[in-house]
């Protein structure tokens, strides 16, 4: 899928924010770009603003079990996007995200600092 140069540069920007954490800000570029966009990219963009919620509910904010909603959503919502969009490997990006909320549902607690060893990354599509 091919995205307007808007849209594009606002994924490569929200993906740079996220891998550094920045969920909240990386959620912002995202949702400004999805609530910009026209056409089926928006169900792409609008995951990528649930999994940055999710992510900032999660390690900021406590909510374990909205994190585990809006993440479960995102995955849904990821589904018709594989193996790729806008870059991203979108495939890996499903695999890494399932097995992170199974382990959500398995501890059953509050985010601790060494657990965002566990948060996966967003990473590049390279065929």
């Amino acid at each position: 899928m091919t995205a307007g140069p808007d849209a594009a540069a606002a994924v490569r920007r929200g993906v740079r924010l996220f891998n550094r954490g920045r969920y909240f800000t990386a959620q912002q570029i995202f949702e400004e770009s999805w609530q910009a966009a026209s056409g089926p990219e928006r169900t792409f963009l609008e995951a990528l603003v649930q999994l940055s919620a999710g992510m900032h509910l999660r390690t900021r904010r406590g909510a374990r079990q909205g994190a585990e909603h809006l993440l479960v959503r995102a995955l849904i919502a990821l589904e018709d996007w594989k193996p790729s969009a806008f870059g991203l490997d979108v495939e890996r990006l499903a695999a890494d995200f399932d097995a992170y909320v199974q382990w959500l549902r398995e501890v059953k607690r509050p985010h601790r600092l060494l657990d965002r060893l566990r948060i996966p990354r967003l990473y590049a599509w390279n065929p």
